[in-house]
């Protein structure tokens, strides 16, 4: 039976940052499938959480998200904790919302957090600094510690 976020918040923010890397799939026109691993951050707004990721605007990710925007993401660790969803993702291009993922990336510690200029970008105006933010409809939660005992996921449908 589905739950709420609410019922899964606190696991969910605590395994993202745990896990840190997480590996996303977008579809593209042709059908098939194309996974990369990335480095999301996530934020609460309101009842929802919300993705953010610093990650090029490459040929391949725009084609396959203008074709269908919904993206499968995973993250996983030894200790089997692991959380699937499924996320509507679009480009950030609003000069608000890259200062404010800016400072979210630059201001949050270690290792969800990092110094954005080592990778070449000077500020949230720098065009090579682009933005995905991912809009969760489906999460899927599965806490390891609790296995074999419970080795059932939580669901949350949002």
């Amino acid at each position: 039976m589905a739950r709420t976020f609410d019922s899964i918040a606190d696991d969910f923010f605590r395994l993202t940052a745990e896990i840190v890397w997480c590996t996303v799939t977008t579809v593209g026109p042709d059908g098939r499938p194309r996974s990369r691993i990335l480095h999301p951050i996530w934020e609460r707004e309101g009842d929802r959480p919300v993705g953010w990721i610093f990650t090029g605007k490459t040929p391949i990710k725009v084609r396959h998200l203008a074709a269908n925007p919904v993206v499968a993401f995973s993250y996983w660790n030894p200790a089997q904790h692991s959380i699937q969803g499924e996320a509507v993702a679009e480009w950030a291009d609003d000069p608000e919302v890259q200062r404010h993922v800016w400072d979210l990336i630059m201001t949050t510690p270690p290792p969800l957090g990092y110094d954005l200029r080592e990778f070449g970008v000077t500020g949230p105006e720098d065009p090579g600094f682009t933005v995905l933010r991912l809009n969760p409809q489906r999460i899927q939660l599965l806490d390891g510690a609790k296995a074999p005992a419970d080795f059932k996921p939580t669901v949350a449908v949002l």
